[in-house]
């Protein structure tokens, strides 16, 4: 039986100029775990009334669609999708030989081009763009990211070797256990937090990227109103007092549930590695809480769960920023 050739599997990715149309240059290789991205169209089937089954059908839409997973690094891989998601990046100058990336809610967002080696074949995926992020922790585990990609139906395939691969093996994976999550603005990071994740969404409209005349996309799918959800989960009750400004139950049920909000970050999550605290963060400027659950089962310890949402804050005028240090000194 032939031995698969892992080296042929990888997903890479550079920043388009023009929407759909690839560039030449030097793609960024991300360690993926796995992917999902594919081509997809939709099949119109005619029906009408002489027939007692259908006898016609074309090919509508077509456009590719699909997912990665891996572990959160911060490589110039990453620094491409947090571009896709946010729309702006700037850099500062270099602190202990890193530069701070600096991810913001504005511009009109970059496409980029996907490749998918796999095994025998690169796939190309133009025109994608990132539609959603998801980010989840827990307590002495990997941090884990996922991006789910929308673009224009798929190229054609190339013979594997067009593209070299490189991959960051000098950047480790981050991880929880170096992580440490802020409420309120506060200094001092929560001893409780168990784990947390969160789920940003641009709600693409793929349908308004169409034109007529073209089967697939003729411009970047928009966004459309950004969502912003997560859940957090601590490893023990907490009420009132419990210190590090952390949520507690007493104000969670209160007449009118609690709201972090004013000037600054009221929610920051940060992971790093043993030498750098801060090589990855993400900061909410106003959270709303939900109903907590804190309910008991058996000889079970009793945990603490809290959803919540980010909102847009007016007086820092955004819903959030990500902050990635890494030692490349220009903009992606």
């Amino acid at each position: 039986m032939a031995v698969q050739d892992m080296n042929n599997r990888y997903v890479a990715a550079i920043k388009e100029a023009a929407y759909g149309t690839t560039p030449s240059g030097t793609y960024f290789f991300g360690e993926v775990d796995d992917e999902s991205i594919k081509h997809s169209y939709d099949l119109l089937t005619r029906e009408d009334m002489s027939r007692y089954g259908s006898s016609k059908s074309v090919t509508g839409k077509e456009y590719s669609e699909g997912d990665i997973n891996m572990a959160l690094i911060n490589d110039n891989f990453t620094g491409l999708v947090l571009l896709g998601l946010m729309g702006t990046n700037t850099v500062g100058s270099a602190s202990g030989g890193l530069y701070a990336h600096t991810f913001t809610e504005a511009g009109a967002g970059i496409s980029m081009s996907l490749a998918v080696a796999r095994e025998e074949k690169i796939h190309y995926y133009a025109g994608s763009v990132v539609e959603k992020l998801s980010v989840s922790a827990a307590i002495n585990e990997y941090a884990m990211v996922s991006a789910s990609f929308m673009g224009k139906a798929e190229g054609s395939l190339t013979a594997l070797g067009s593209l070299t691969a490189s991959f960051p093996d000098a950047k480790p994976a981050l991880y929880f256990s170096d992580a440490k999550v802020f409420f309120n603005a506060d200094s001092t990071a929560s001893d409780a937090v168990k784990s947390i994740s969160f789920d940003i969404s641009l709600n693409r409209d793929g349908d308004a990227a169409c034109g007529l005349g073209d089967r697939t996309y003729t411009r970047a799918p928009p966004a459309q109103r950004r969502e912003i959800t997560g859940t957090i989960e601590f490893n023990r009750i907490l009420h009132s007092g419990a210190g590090a400004s952390n949520p507690s139950y007493d104000s969670l049920v209160s007449a009118d549930g609690l709201e972090l909000s004013g000037s600054g970050v009221e929610l920051k999550c940060q992971f790093g590695d043993e030498s750098v605290a801060d090589l990855m963060t993400f900061n909410f400027y106003k959270i709303r809480f939900e109903a907590p659950d804190a309910n008991v089962s058996g000889r079970d310890t009793q945990t603490f769960t809290v959803p919540f949402v980010a909102l847009y804050s007016s007086a820092d005028s955004k819903m959030m920023d990500i902050v990635m240090r890494n030692d490349r000194a220009t903009v992606y």
